[in-house]
């Protein structure tokens, strides 16, 4: 599940902004809930967050403090601002400073589930990119306590240690806890899981590893008399990462298809105002076809047409709020010829046409 933060000074509008947004339907729940700007900043400094959705009126340290604070380092979560009708000038401001997007108070409904619809790819991404990086500092002895207490892990209260996804060097770091070492990918050697608790405390400790970026669990040294848990290490074993937001293809992670896929993946979202088929790429890049659109659900969440569609309408959201060019403009530079088409597509993706979207979120005007 994907962790976020609420912040508001003013605890209805907190309570509300929860309730009005179907995270359970998007694989999210909320972490922390706070009417303390302070307390915010500090959680954010202190654990990892996927998003953070902040009030941008706070005393003493406003949301856009905040993101000025966070934006650029490790772990950064996705901001989305939340605001009365009178704060548009600040909410440019947060969207400048790098905030995914902004929404205002009261949430309604249909615009609640279309704003998780384009949070929800966009904090998959940010796992596969911020997996690395947490990686190496698990793998480090200098920040990994620190890193698992980000996490919410600590080996002095549980003693189950997890190393991740694509180590050279595990058997090198059996030393870390002193359970049994059992792994799936015995060949592989790249997805350990350590642990000497008893079945029921490891069965819960599964489901909080599960939400680290980058994490991918194998099995341990478990009771197996826990059906329940035998179950789930089943279903581990033959899907790894379907219960959580990781799903890259394991078995690929280091072969050259998987190198041609990121290479093919990068070109879509620096091209994606061209004219582009998945077909034509696969063949670019020595992809079969079916294996490709396989990959591209399985990396992305959405299928090759659906992305498309994602990035070019976040891109015409982004230049109907920061440019006052004309909407017939913006739709060509997104990679639509067709402006009808273009009006269209955004509605259907907005639940507003572009004109709508750019009057009620307080966008630059023609």
């Amino acid at each position: 599940m994907y962790q976020l933060l609420f912040a508001d000074n003013e605890k209805m509008a907190l309570l509300s902004t929860e309730r009005s947004l179907p995270l359970q339907e998007h694989r999210m729940e909320t972490a922390a809930s706070l009417c303390d700007a302070f307390e915010a900043m500090r959680l954010l400094e202190a654990r990892y967050f996927d998003a953070a959705f902040l009030d941008i009126r706070m005393p003493g340290l406003s949301g856009l403090d905040i993101i000025r604070r966070r934006v650029g380092q490790p772990f950064c979560p996705a901001f989305v601002v939340i605001s009365g009708y009178s704060d548009f000038i600040y909410m440019k401001q947060a969207i400048q400073l790098g905030a995914f997007d902004y929404c205002l108070k009261p949430l309604q409904k249909a615009e609640s589930a279309a704003l998780l619809d384009r949070l929800e790819p966009h904090l998959y991404q940010n796992r596969l990119k911020n997996g690395p990086l947490l990686l190496a500092r698990l793998c480090d002895p200098k920040t990994q306590d620190e890193t698992l207490a980000f996490c919410g892990l600590s080996k002095a209260e549980n003693p189950l240690t997890v190393i991740a996804a694509a180590v050279p060097s595990c058997k090198s770091l059996l030393s870390l806890a002193g359970g049994k070492l059992f792994s799936i990918f015995k060949d592989e050697q790249r997805a350990l899981l350590f642990t000497t608790a008893p079945a029921p405390e490891a069965e819960e400790e599964i489901g909080r590893l599960l939400s680290i970026p980058g994490c991918r669990i194998a099995a341990g040294h478990f009771d197996y008399a826990s059906g329940r848990l035998a179950r789930l290490l089943e279903q581990l074993q033959t899907d790894l990462l379907l219960t959580s937001a990781e799903r890259p293809v394991i078995r690929t992670v280091a072969s050259a298809s998987n190198d041609a896929f990121q290479r093919l993946l990068e070109e879509v979202r620096r091209s994606y105002t061209e004219e582009l088929s998945l077909q034509a790429l696969a063949q670019k890049y020595s992809l079969n076809y079916s294996y490709c659109s396989e990959l591209f659900k399985a990396a992305t969440g959405f299928t090759f047409s659906k992305y498309l569609i994602h990035l070019r309408m976040n891109a015409a959201a982004g230049q109907l709020l920061s440019t006052s060019r004309p909407v017939t403009d913006i739709a060509y530079a997104v990679g639509y010829r067709n402006y009808h088409h273009f009006t269209g597509m955004f509605k259907a993706f907005f639940g507003v046409t572009p004109t709508e979207f750019r009057q009620k979120k307080g966008g630059a005007r023609p």
